[in-house]
């Protein structure tokens, strides 16, 4: 089936940018909202793609939803899918087609060297809007100092640490200095692209609640390390995590 992404939402003027471009993707971008207003609708981005009107499946929770297996082509897609049950049979493609292109700046090899120990860990900590934007704050929980000594702690070994957060100064002050400890960004701002694939370096993994460092974590090679994820991702019982982490990973 042929794969289009409708990169309408990425509008310029928004804080997120769109990124997938970058990756070996095999699919098709488009981005209507520079040519029409009135095709930023899903439905009229499949319509004009397919000239029919497809339906439209919408994620209708965040846990796996086994009805999206059996939907008849074309349709539209809107959501997160985000649990590994929906391509577990296809995980080496998926792997293959989001694996992030590797960096070019110092920093980024210098630290990649670092996480060639064979007990080295990526450690992501997400604060931004967590911490700032109170509808965030009321809608997701913070990973604590404490959920990250506990978090490594379940890891195997006393290899080297590389921090990626979008707070580096909160990570410095707060983290537990059980064992080297390094962070990137001390060299100047990083792009999303570049400390997604350092993530991806680590043997093992220490992730927040974020979906950035899901698939940081999720995308290693590494099949044999050890992945610690918070328990609780939301505040509010609004979302079903119960199958959002692959069954080997640890929660605290």
């Amino acid at each position: 089936a042929k794969l289009v992404l409708d990169a309408t939402f990425y509008d310029p003027r928004r804080h997120r940018r769109f990124e997938l471009d970058q990756f070996p993707i095999e699919a098709e971008v488009r981005n209507y909202s520079q040519n029409s207003r009135i095709v930023r609708q899903a439905k009229a981005f499949g319509k004009k793609l397919f000239r029919v009107d497809p339906p439209e499946y919408r994620e209708p929770h965040f846990h796996f939803d086994p009805s999206l297996l059996a939907v008849r082509l074309p349709v539209v897609l809107a959501g997160y899918f985000q649990s590994p049950r929906y391509f577990e049979l296809h995980a080496d493609l998926i792997r293959r087609e989001l694996a992030p292109p590797q960096p070019l700046d110092a920093e980024s090899l210098e630290l990649a060297e670092v996480l060639c120990h064979q007990d080295s860990v990526t450690l992501h900590v997400r604060r931004g809007d967590y911490v700032s934007n109170p509808k965030a704050r009321e809608t997701f929980y913070e990973c604590s100092a404490k959920y990250y000594q506990d978090a490594l702690q379940r890891v195997p070994g006393n290899g080297p640490v590389v921090v990626v957060s979008d707070d580096i100064s909160w990570a410095r002050e707060n983290l537990p200095r059980t064992r080297p400890m390094h962070f990137a960004g001390e060299k100047g701002a990083r792009s999303g692209l570049a400390d997604l694939w350092l993530m991806a370096q680590g043997k093992h993994h220490i992730i927040a609640n974020s979906t950035f460092s899901w698939w940081g974590a999720w995308l290693s090679t590494t099949c044999t390390g050890t992945t610690v994820a918070p328990r609780h991702w939301f505040r509010t019982s609004k979302y079903d995590t119960r199958d959002l982490l692959p069954k080997e990973w640890s929660c605290v």
